[in-house]
């Protein structure tokens, strides 16, 4: 392409950065590290506006050029922006936060992890309940049904969780023994399925320590191994 007519990487994005278009924000890194829940508001051809993500009902704390990742599936893909904070304007209507657009965005297929069947007794804890009603909230048993470094889907009773609203986005904890080491997780929802008498819920990790990481891919690479046996 002649130099003249090179497209800025943000107007090149317009065809997916649309606004209403919902994703997560994730910080790696410091005392705010985590996933949040956000959608564009508007877009420029040098920058982006998110709706201003919330910590524990609050604003979340964003600093001018601090660095995060915006999140989004479109088409059965996931798009993954590198931005950095522009601005936060919070004088007149919702909260907005102002990001600058670093690169190009990364395209990655949802399936890019390996998905392993399995039939785990687990234990999981449903934080959003937790932090609405501190106290009532308990471990129920669960079972997974397939696992990946990603993320893993398990199925529970209905009668379990009567009194639970599953929704997209609401943080799972996770209880499993792997290698015959107790692990405790975290994830977020990302697929409910109603069945007759059972309910269906994926979960994407939020991340995997370095160490667990390399347990379950030995784990999933010997599963795979012995079905191809």
């Amino acid at each position: 392409m002649p130099k003249d007519e090179m497209i800025t990487p943000a107007l090149d994005y317009s065809s997916k950065l649309q606004p209403g278009k919902k994703g997560e924000i994730a910080i790696n890194a410091g005392i705010y590290k985590g996933h949040y829940p956000s959608q564009v508001e508007d877009i420029k051809p040098d920058s982006v506006a998110l709706a201003h993500p919330l910590m524990k009902g609050a604003l979340l704390p964003a600093y001018r050029e601090m660095n995060f990742t915006f999140t989004f599936e479109d088409g059965g893909a996931l798009y993954v922006f590198d931005m950095s904070v522009r601005k936060v304007e919070t004088q007149s209507g919702p909260p907005i936060l102002w990001a600058n657009i670093n690169g190009f965005p990364k395209r990655v297929q949802r399936r890019q992890f390996l998905r392993i069947s399995c039939l785990w007794n687990i234990m999981i804890f449903h934080l959003e309940s937790e932090m609405k009603s501190p106290m009532s909230t308990s471990w129920l048993p669960a079972k997974a049904i397939d696992i990946s470094l990603g993320g893993y889907r398990f199925v529970i009773n209905r009668n379990l969780v009567s009194e639970i609203n599953f929704e997209l986005g609401d943080r799972i904890f996770v209880r499993f023994d792997l290698a015959s080491v107790e692990q405790l997780q975290v994830g977020r929802v990302t697929r409910i399925v109603n069945k007759k008498d059972i309910l269906e819920i994926g979960v994407g990790f939020d991340a995997l320590p370095a160490s667990t990481e390399k347990k379950l891919f030995e784990y999933i690479r010997q599963q795979e191994i012995m079905f191809r046996e």
